[in-house]
């Protein structure tokens, strides 16, 4: 595979890629690989993690994972906001829906207080990432945007410029142009816009009303104060979608014309997930219906010149995500594909996953159990993941295979020791019917994801989760399409 065949820009403007997609995808392959699997923001995957104390290690993992934030090099930053002041039914966040302010407030001094406990456990070294998720961070006021940043800077080494990305999410419904101005006096430069779908019924069914007139303003008004990326989130298979209805949507994103667009699928679970009790099953689109959205959404973006990247995401061509792609530089975390990839990442919050090369950690979920564990000892650590030698093989396999395509067997043996086939005989026994799709070719010296097998890296890289088959747990994940 030459560098230019991730993402080359002559791809995007060539007529015949939309045909090619409907000829390489068909409804039947795609149905065949429609079902659950996870999306490996990282390797193991969190339903994997074991209880884990801050003060004593743990039994079940072996170790205390965050003692190697002493020798990072780069450092990414991730806060968890979770409040809201509406609920969405699609929303499977960590969220609090409260319109009582204070709640927030409390909870960024306990955030603050958690950053002091990182302040003597992890090196002096730049934040080449920082992201702000939810919920809804823009949530806060812009004075609480300023304290918690400012906050962060007595600890970490904040550094915002061209070396760094600072992104924050937004809900386009309860954005303040003035907050634009906030966040970029404090360095942001990315913005992520949570939009679903701009059909009015569409928005109703899952309790989400925003204008595309009101996006637009906001997108125009980051560009002019210097935001360097903007992006979109859209989903398909929300309640009382059609093929039709989400091409029109479509039809208005490319207009608004956006830099990144994640087209997501709808991974509906109300066992899971309360808030998704409430949309109406009859309204929800059939597999087959899904499907054929997907596919539909896809060649609208493709034909209008966005590249797809991988997985559900695209980005203009002149995207620095798009140029990063085709030089071979991208990297996935907890965000999903990234620019810049650290060391490590220091997760603050409830919910909030960290990592470093020893492997994971996340605090409680709860609101209540976070606050309790932040008074008690000025951490909130509750389990995670020591990372074994198999696990280290299998997270950078992983992710070559997800951010880069391919993946040389003679790189694989210099880590593990020993014949390629040999040791991933299981493995390359599950990934015989992906060949035989045309999904990936298994040549003597690499494996290589074809244009089509871009559509199913999910399914590629589940094959080398030794965690994931003979599982029962298959099924919580959300399901490919």
């Amino acid at each position: 595979m030459d560098e230019n065949s991730f993402a080359g820009a002559d791809s995007a403007s060539d007529p015949a890629v939309s045909t090619a997609i409907s000829s390489a995808l068909s409804q039947a392959l795609l149905a065949r690989y429609a079902g659950p699997c996870p999306r490996y923001t990282s390797y193991p995957t969190a339903d994997r993690f074991v209880p884990l104390s801050a003060g004593t290690g743990s039994p079940e993992s072996g170790g205390k994972p965050w003692e190697a934030l002493q020798d990072v090099q780069t450092l990414s930053l991730y806060v968890h906001i979770p409040f809201c002041r509406s609920l969405c039914y699609f929303c499977a966040c960590n969220k609090v829906i409260t319109r009582q302010y204070g709640l927030a407030s409390t909870y960024l001094d306990r955030v603050l207080q958690e950053a002091q406990w990182y302040r003597e456990r992890v090196a002096d070294v730049p934040v080449t990432q920082l992201h702000l998720g939810g919920g809804t961070p823009t949530y806060l006021n812009d004075s609480d945007l300023t304290r918690l940043i400012h906050g962060l800077q007595e600890v970490f080494a904040l550094q915002p410029g061209e070396d760094a990305e600072y992104s924050i999410e937004a809900d386009p419904r309860v954005l303040e142009v003035e907050t634009l101005d906030t966040l970029r006096g404090l360095g942001f430069n990315r913005l992520s816009m949570g939009i679903q779908d701009f059909n009015p019924d569409v928005q109703r069914a899952i309790n989400r009303i925003c204008p595309p007139e009101q996006v637009r303003a906001l997108t125009h008004a980051a560009r002019e104060r210097g935001f360097r990326s903007i992006s979109y989130d859209l989903i398909y298979g929300l309640p009382g979608q059609d093929v039709e209805s989400l091409e029109r949507t479509i039809d208005t994103v490319i207009d608004l014309a956006p830099d990144r667009i994640a087209l997501y699928h709808y991974a509906h679970l109300p066992q899971r997930f309360k808030a998704q009790r409430l949309i109406s099953t009859d309204l929800i689109p059939s597999p087959e219906s899904k499907i054929a959205m997907q596919l539909a959404a896809s060649r609208r973006l493709i034909d209008a010149g966005y590249l797809f990247l991988g997985m559900d995401h695209f980005s203009r061509p002149d995207d620095p995500m798009a140029a990063a792609a085709t030089r071979g530089q991208l990297a996935r975390n907890f965000q999903g594909y990234t620019l810049m990839p650290a060391d490590a990442l220091v997760g603050l919050g409830a919910s909030a996953i960290s990592y470093s090369r020893d492997g994971y950690w996340q605090n409680h979920h709860g609101q209540k159990e976070y606050a309790g564990a932040i008074s008690e000892s000025g951490q909130a650590i509750c389990r995670g993941w020591q990372l074994d030698d198999d696990d280290r093989v299998r997270q950078w396999m992983i992710m070559e295979l997800m951010c880069h395509l391919r993946l040389r067997k003679r790189d694989v043996e210099a880590r593990i020791g020993r014949p390629f086939a040999a040791y991933f005989a299981p493995e390359l026994a599950r990934l015989q019917p992906l060949i035989a799709d045309g999904l990936l070719l298994n040549t003597d010296d690499d494996l290589e994801v074809t244009e089509r097998g871009r559509w199913f890296l999910r399914n590629i890289a589940s094959a080398f989760d030794r965690y994931l088959h003979g599982s029962e747990t298959a099924a919580q994940y959300s399901r490919v399409l």
